[in-house]
């Protein structure tokens, strides 16, 4: 189905303007899906980018405001999601060695556990979601690398 089929409109003034709102809606209706596969397991798709990125770091600790840094989005809740990763004992928290001020997050073994058991059942989705060859994912990402690029 075409892009103005999906969202009813009659065209659009310019290539440029349908290609932005065809990634924008494109982007929607997959992070949409994604919310609801990771609410069933009673995250939040930002609780999930927090693990991933504690993951990465692990087994060191990361000051909570550089979490912020490592996100695809700016946010300015990321003391919330780490206080309710803690509720839900997926990470630590302690306050840093050279300053009391500074917040130190680590992802848990349960934390750790929890993305190990995910990890299978997100590729899987990914793959149910994004249905095509590898050749045309490596020109989509290329192309959107350029556009990136040349937009900034």
């Amino acid at each position: 189905m075409s892009l103005e089929d999906d969202i009813k409109a009659k065209g659009f003034p310019s290539m440029e303007e349908k290609t932005y709102v065809n990634l924008i809606f494109t982007a929607f209706q997959l992070e949409s899906r994604f919310n609801q596969f990771i609410k069933s397991y009673e995250l939040s798709t930002e609780q999930y980018k927090v693990l991933r990125i504690l993951r990465g770091q692990y087994p060191e600790q990361i000051l909570s405001g550089d979490i912020q840094a490592h996100m695809l989005k700016a946010m300015s809740n990321s003391t919330r999601l780490v206080d309710k990763l803690v509720e839900k004992n997926l990470v630590d928290r302690t306050a840093s060695p050279d300053d009391k001020r500074q917040i130190m997050v680590r992802i848990t073994q349960q934390g750790l556990d929890l993305l190990i058991s995910l990890d299978l059942k997100v590729a899987d989705l990914f793959k149910d979601m994004i249905k095509s060859d590898k050749a045309h994912l490596i020109q989509l990402n290329g192309l959107l690398d350029e556009m990136r690029d040349l937009s900034s």
